[in-house]
């Protein structure tokens, strides 16, 4: 232990090297902010703008790094916050969390293996710079799911609204869109908002990368993913938000658009036209009986065709039925159509086959100068309803889960002793 005497030496020898320090050095130990009882240093605000600046493309000067200090800065408290509530919970997070997620990044950015740490190391960023702000993500993703998932419910009947949507806009226009979203959580912090959201939109038409800026500085789920939201339905975000999709080309980005939640930042990547509920993925094994009817066919002979159809539907019970009546028929057109994916099959065969329980002959379906009976021996492959189901279930439970994350750090913030100091 120390006594005075020898303390006070000690102390003066400290102070005296620290004004010998270069002022640059001197001003990275300041504080830049306290939150509850931890330091966020200057040191660290400046290396994560560091890391910001080279993964989103960002010109580093001194002018823009002054204007997404305060930003950042939040950033950084919000992180702190989110790992003292995962302290508080007993939560942590592995090297193989953290592992599993800087190979993501360097998929997601068409980086070969190690490639991530060539590009730090370009950019004269430590690597643990990038690992905490990983670890306060996989950190908060656990908070929030420990929290919150067992008491979100979601019903059968949202899922049949959802599906009825889907159904309902086929045909109809749909989007492939990426969002920055920055929420507004204080209505005096409107100005300060905007004013961001409108140096990222010029930053990002300057080339800043939109993903990279997604991942950093939106506040929505889908920045774990550079912003995308998938493909979405028309009138599916409402409002405003609808209509600078409208008004975007493939490739363009919106302004900045508020809504009742924040402001947002649109990139529409692609359009086209809603196919309503996915195609199965659907394998079947095919037999077709084929009953001919040439053009200029007398119509009373037509309808003895048809009822002769009628009636091999009737009798074939299996496919060995199916294969003998074919060879009864004399017709070169019937027979075994093999191993068939259903999504390859004229819209009328599929939409004749993809409900038909196996070893039962379809009813008779006219086509070109003829009519054939369709009988499926076997099905391999999924419920594209169920598996849509599946999907939309967890879309809206992660919808549900982000509102309620958003709703918890507010909290956070509110009850947080939070000093700063810049």
């Amino acid at each position: 232990m120390l006594t005075h005497t020898t303390a006070l030496p000690l102390i003066f020898f400290l102070a005296a090297v620290f004004l010998q320090m270069p002022a640059e050095a001197q001003d990275s130990l300041r504080i830049a902010a306290v939150v509850n009882d931890e330091v966020i240093s200057v040191y660290d605000l400046e290396s994560r703008l560091s890391l910001v600046m080279a993964s989103s493309q960002i010109k580093d000067d001194p002018r823009a790094r002054k204007r997404l200090a305060p930003r950042i800065l939040r950033n950084l408290i919000d992180e702190r916050l989110k790992l003292q509530e995962a302290n508080r919970l007993n939560i942590r997070v592995t090297k193989q969390n953290i592992d599993r997620a800087l190979l993501r990044i360097e998929e997601q950015n068409n980086l070969p293996k190690g490639g991530l740490d060539s590009f730090l190391r370009r950019s004269g960023i430590n690597k643990p710079v990038l690992i905490e702000q990983i670890e306060a993500d996989i950190a908060w993703s656990k908070v929030v799911s420990r929290k919150f998932s067992s008491s979100i419910m979601i019903g059968d009947d949202e899922i049949d609204e959802a599906l009825a949507k889907i159904t309902a806009n086929k045909g109809k226009p749909e989007y492939r869109v990426s969002e920055i979203y920055l929420p507004l959580d204080n209505q005096q912090d409107e100005g300060e908002v905007l004013a961001l959201a409108g140096r990222l939109a010029q930053q990002i038409r300057n080339g800043a990368d939109f993903q990279a800026v997604a991942r950093t500085f939106s506040q929505s789920a889908s920045a774990a993913v550079g912003g995308d939201l998938g493909w979405i339905k028309q009138e599916q975000l409402g409002g405003k938000l609808d209509e600078a999709i409208n008004r975007l080309q493939p490739g363009e980005i919106s302004s900045p658009i508020q809504s009742m939640l924040g402001y947002h930042i649109l990139l529409l990547r692609k359009r086209r036209i809603d196919q309503g509920l996915p195609v199965p993925d659907i394998t079947v094994s095919l037999w077709q009986l084929f009953i001919p009817i040439p053009p200029g066919t007398a119509q009373h002979e037509v309808e003895g065709q048809i009822e002769l159809a009628r009636t091999m539907s009737e009798v074939a019970v299996n496919c060995q039925d199916m294969e003998r009546l074919g060879k009864e028929s004399g017709s070169g057109l019937s027979g075994n159509l093999g191993r068939i994916n259903t999504s390859k099959l004229p819209p009328n065969i599929r939409d004749a086959v993809k409900d038909l329980p196996t070893n039962k002959a379809s009813s008779p379906l006219r086509i070109n100068e003829g009519l054939v009976v369709l009988m499926v021996c076997d099905r391999e492959g999924g419920d594209s309803v169920t598996a849509e189901r599946d999907r939309l279930r967890q879309t809206l439970m992660m919808e549900r889960l982000e509102i309620a994350a958003r709703r918890f750090l507010r909290d956070l913030r509110g009850t947080a002793f939070v000093d700063i100091r810049v």
